[in-house]
């Protein structure tokens, strides 16, 4: 079980995470899209993984929270009829052992579903001392506004979202509205299947492989 300033410190990292400042690299939309909030770009998912591990010159059992990023691509995840969903659920199938190379962290992976594997596993394994604590997913989404304005037209903002699942099986929810300063921040200590978000079964899944990758490693 994790303990509970682990838990703080993955709340802590994903709501940074969600910044404006933290966000990942970005494709342009088309023009007809009118969008207000970050940018009018549409990012790229990311995939995250939560290690923490013995922080050197501190005082022995201080740990640091750490983590490794892979950047997807937006056509990969349309490629997938579930989406994000069935996205997240395949990925957990292609982790394989890890080569003899260094970590990855804010990789990007091409549109070539083939090269995620690697990337996605050295992001993964953790480094010697630390341990896997988490497997979030940072996106951006949309949220309509009614119009207040004299040609009906609703504006869309842009809502940054990151969804994790830990070690334990605790789910967080972190949103956060362009136009608004600080984000929400949901944690499950006991989420039930027909109240999650979407992405719940495949980080599951997904976190489920990562422990037994590296049980096996």
């Amino acid at each position: 079980m994790l303990p509970l300033d682990t838990i703080h410190a993955v709340i802590g990292y994903l709501a940074t995470a969600a910044a404006p400042t933290a966000a990942p690299p970005r494709t342009e939309l088309p023009n007809h899209h009118r969008l207000s909030g970050f940018a009018d770009v549409l990012p790229e998912y990311t995939l995250l993984v939560l290690h923490d591990g013995e922080e050197p010159d501190a005082p022995p059992g201080t740990r640091r929270m750490s983590g490794g990023a892979v950047a997807i691509h937006p056509e990969l995840v349309d490629a997938y009829h579930g989406g994000l969903v069935d996205l997240l659920t395949d990925f957990a199938g292609t982790l394989q052992p890890p080569a003899d190379e260094p970590s990855t962290a804010g990789a990007r992976v091409p549109l070539d579903r083939q090269s995620v594997a690697p990337a996605l596993t050295r992001a993964i394994v953790p480094r010697p001392g630390a341990r896997l604590v988490a497997c979030a997913v940072l996106y951006d989404d949309i949220h309509t506004e009614p119009s207040t304005g004299h040609d009906n037209s609703p504006t869309i903002v842009l809502t940054r979202r990151v969804d994790a699942v830990d070690v334990d099986g605790r789910v967080y929810q972190v949103v956060r509205q362009s136009d608004r300063p600080d984000a929400v921040i949901l944690v499950d200590d006991e989420p039930d299947v027909l109240d999650t978000p979407a992405t719940y079964a495949g980080l599951t899944a997904l976190i489920t492989a990562a422990l037994h990758l590296i049980a096996a490693a």
